[in-house]
């Protein structure tokens, strides 16, 4: 993605969300990581939360996007290696009052593994590790965003959460350019409306 293009859209103050206006509820969403973790969408509270998820013929596609959504909001973060990359800071909001934090945005990949057996789950969680120690890869064996919010096989699909956990904006499949510019417009007016 143009760095110069993701940092105009990030640095826009008020946008009009693209998105699902809020539900009544945030989501329940607990699933594990590649350390045999739990893994809660409720521990994410405060920030804005873009969930990018596949199966495996599209590992390579959600890393893509990951990292480049990553990068928007942490244009530090750019050619540096996982560990440096996820404490790269935040770039701050314009106008904020005097010891209000600008919200994060949590970019999250999640691995869905589909209904495999329990006994295959650790071999899993031991090959993702090692592909990816320094940073966290939520795990799904049960289908549960497939269940939840449908997904399109073979490509990456892309969730977003408020500050509150309440699902705002979903795409299935690979977004193209214009589903792009919707999708970082509609996280950064979310991160505007979490400091009102």
């Amino acid at each position: 993605m143009n760095r110069l293009l993701c940092l105009a859209a990030v640095a826009v103050v008020a946008l009009p969300l693209a998105a699902q206006p809020p539900a009544a509820a945030p989501t329940a969403l607990v699933l594990g990581d590649q350390f045999d973790r739990k893994a809660d969408l409720a521990d994410l509270r405060g920030q804005v939360v873009v969930v990018v998820y596949g199966d495996r013929k599209a590992t390579d596609a959600c890393r893509t996007l990951g990292e480049s959504l990553h990068v928007c909001w942490h244009p530090d973060a750019k050619g540096q290696p996982p560990a440096k990359a996820q404490a790269a800071p935040v770039v701050p909001l314009a106008n904020l009052k005097p010891g209000q934090a600008s919200p994060n945005v949590a970019v999250v990949p999640v691995a869905c593994c589909g209904k495999v057996p329990p006994a295959i789950h650790r071999i899993i969680r031991t090959q993702i590790a090692k592909a990816s120690p320094d940073a966290v890869v939520w795990l799904d064996f049960g289908d549960t965003l497939k269940t939840m919010f449908g997904q399109t096989a073979g490509e990456p699909n892309v969730l977003v959460f408020d500050a509150t956990g309440v699902l705002r904006m979903k795409l299935s499949g690979a977004p193209d350019p214009t589903a792009m510019d919707a999708l970082v417009k509609s996280v950064q007016a979310l991160r505007v409306e979490a400091v009102k």
